[in-house]
């Protein structure tokens, strides 16, 4: 793997962690504010497929980088 690339994908993997975290407190303000629309229960199952979301795109950039560029990447 060339240099480049091993930055570019450590630049994207901070990146999908960003956009975790943004959305679990998305979902934690929605929550809090209608807790009505949204039982406990229904916030800890979105939560676990964001989870599994995340890191299936985690290990799809750390087990095919060149692969993950080629689909998301802008040219």
């Amino acid at each position: 793997m060339d240099y480049n690339l091993e930055d570019k994908q450590e630049a994207e993997l901070d990146k999908l962690k960003y956009y975790q975290q943004m959305c679990n407190e998305a979902l934690d303000d929605f929550s809090a504010n209608k807790p009505y629309q949204l039982p406990a229960f229904e916030k800890e199952k979105i939560l676990i497929v964001l989870s599994r979301l995340f890191n299936a795109e985690i290990d799809y950039l750390t087990q095919a980088p060149e692969d993950y560029f080629d689909i998301y990447e802008d040219e």
